[in-house]
């Protein structure tokens, strides 16, 4: 890598020198403006987009349905881990409670006739009970008869006012329809847990490209975050060079031409624009430095991920 970028940048200081020496530039009275320095970086070449995966469970591998090497599709499983007999309990007890309340609420709408009915008679009774207490309390006026009287306007007031809503939703009482939702709501969401969980043991593609970096076998124990392959989009390819320093970030911008030159390939000259220059700085050995991202318009059948590349910015 060093060696490419040595010939390359004595090449143009070689060029600058000859121009700068030339018997027309000594002759001239004014000299020259020498022309602004070409800027040449160390890159890596990778794919346009790659992903390291890894589980979000511990777990034993059960299946692994691909290859390294192998296309895969976005959310195709790849690989499985072993069930679990206590997930699958949780699932099977979380839908049943999903039906039940799915149940309840169905079979309170359905009978909302005698929803309606019985409001009307609990209201009528706590009518005719209220009514008879207050005739004990007239007959007696003890102060037993006075909270027995109280307790049952009371009863009467919230009967009525059950009644009166009832009736006016046809026959369902808003609150209650309230309570049988929630709980049906409550029971759905505990079945999509459960279901998650367990979709939890499948690794799915999370883009679409090519398997990469697969080294798993069934039985073999994985944690969570482990990273256990890796899928790439090869139909694009970008060099990304982190060593431009804050005098030379200054002089390039996206959209600009780029000529790069892999080490193992130091034949194949290829054309590239600049895609991106990341505004975070880093630190390296005291130096500020900044990452560029290229992306080739030209690519070779021997390119592979990872390889080293002398990238020119052109003026």
């Amino acid at each position: 890598m060093k060696k490419t970028l040595s010939l390359i940048i004595l090449s143009l200081m070689a060029i600058t020198l000859i121009a700068a020496c030339s018997p027309q530039a000594v002759d001239q009275e004014e000299a020259t403006p020498l022309p602004s320095p070409v800027i040449v970086a160390e890159g890596r070449l990778l794919p346009v987009k790659a992903l390291d995966q890894s589980f979000s469970v511990n777990g034993q591998i059960a299946a692994v349905m691909v290859e390294a090497g192998e296309e895969v599709r976005k959310d195709q499983i790849m690989v499985s881990m072993r069930d679990s007999a206590e997930l699958e309990a949780i699932l099977a007890s979380a839908e049943k409670e999903a039906l039940a309340a799915q149940q309840a609420l169905d079979d309170y709408v359905a009978a909302a006739v005698m929803n309606e009915a019985q409001a009307e008679i609990d209201a009528i009774l706590a009518r005719k009970r209220r009514t008879t207490t207050l005739n004990n309390y007239n007959a007696s006026g003890s102060t037993e008869a006075l909270a027995r009287l109280d307790e049952a306007t009371g009863e009467r007031d919230l009967l009525q006012a059950k009644y009166e809503r009832i009736e006016a939703n046809g026959g369902l009482d808003p609150e209650q329809i309230n309570t049988l939702e929630a709980r049906l709501a409550s029971a759905n969401a505990n079945v999509e847990s459960a279901k998650e969980a367990i979709d939890a043991l499948n690794l799915r593609a999370a883009i679409s490209g090519v398997v990469a970096d697969l080294d798993l076998t069934v039985g073999q124990q994985v944690s969570l975050g482990e990273v256990v392959l890796a899928v790439a989009d090869f139909s694009e390819w970008v060099i990304e060079t982190d060593n431009l320093t804050e005098f030379e970030v200054v002089e390039i911008s996206e959209g600009q031409a780029v000529d790069v030159i892999l080490d193992a390939l130091p034949d194949v000259q290829l054309k590239g624009e600049v895609m991106e220059i990341n505004a975070r700085f880093e630190e390296k050995r005291g130096d500020i430095t900044y990452t560029a991202t290229i992306l080739l318009k030209e690519t070779d059948p021997l390119m592979r991920w990872g390889m080293t590349a002398a990238v020119r910015f052109s003026d």
